[in-house]
């Protein structure tokens, strides 16, 4: 009796001691490092509302759709990510449109007479972004690991923006750290040409970052540009979390050069997130 008392308490405690491990494991599950930067989809259904990063939506299992709504007004803005293949290395790709010529528009009325006077003709303009996207995981981890950890994920990035326009243009060139190389598709054919590379991990519990850096040639006709972001991402849960850091900008063009430096901070939330058990796992 004695003996078979002892096997159902050793039986019990056994049971909550890989319950809570399993708690654990999905705690840790729960706040991955990757972004919308890298070459990884979010889970079909699945939506991130974000305040000034991109928005995302799966509507596929391996496809999302992507916008920046904090821009929509003033340049309405779709994008669509396909995830082609890998498991440790994933390959994507990204192709974005954007119709800018409302925001210029209303720049031109709105007191920018230096960067855009109520002289200028601006046409309708049609912004294509193509790029493709490779993600390496560097710490991969066995199949049979009881509980996973963040992943620590490197991405580069390389593509290139052009522009359509319709009609006479005489929009002048905007000479503004971050929107010069942004809008020089939109002049005389130009192309905008661009690479990248972050890095993704976990620093502690609920706690990740992201650091990257870009570099953009304007038709490799010698004015460039290069941009620097860093953030500390805090999950308060599974569906909210704050990010904040810093962002850079560099530009050298033949007007000479600009500099800025300055903090952002981002919220995301999650809608539809959910996760499953799945072989004695809780899975993303």
């Amino acid at each position: 009796m004695k003996n078979l008392l002892g096997f159902f308490l050793l039986f019990v405690a056994g049971n909550s001691i890989a319950q809570v491990s399993l708690v654990g494991g999905e705690r840790v599950d729960y706040f991955s490092s990757w972004t919308e930067r890298g070459a990884k989809v979010i889970p079909s259904g699945e939506i991130h509302l974000s305040a000034l990063a991109v928005s995302r939506y799966g509507n596929y299992p391996k496809t999302e759709i992507n916008s920046q709504l904090l821009l929509f007004p003033f340049a309405p803005n779709v994008g669509v990510k396909h995830e082609w293949f890998g498991q440790n290395t994933i390959v994507s790709t990204q192709h974005s449109f954007y119709y800018p010529t409302l925001g210029l528009k209303w720049a031109r009325s709105s007191g920018f007479q230096d960067q855009i006077p109520k002289s200028a003709v601006i046409p309708h303009i049609f912004t294509f972004r193509n790029e493709l996207i490779v993600s390496h995981i560097i710490n991969p981890q066995p199949k049979d690991c009881f509980i996973k950890l963040p992943d620590l994920v490197l991405t580069g990035r390389l593509g290139f923006d052009f522009s359509l326009t319709t009609g006479d243009s005489q929009l002048p060139l905007l000479d503004y750290h971050f929107l010069y190389h942004r809008t020089a598709s939109c002049h005389n054919s130009q192309k905008l040409y661009f690479a990248g590379v972050e890095l993704d991990g976990n620093v502690y519990r609920n706690f990740n970052f992201s650091i990257n850096a870009d570099y953009y040639s304007i038709d490799f006709n010698g004015e460039w540009a290069a941009e620097s972001q860093g953030k500390i991402h805090w999950h308060r849960d599974s569906k909210f979390s704050v990010s904040g850091g810093y962002k850079l900008y560099y530009l050298n063009t033949n007007y000479g050069s600009q500099f800025l430096a300055m903090p952002v901070i981002d919220f995301v939330f999650k809608l539809n997130h959910t996760t499953r058990l799945q072989n004695g796992l809780f899975k993303k």
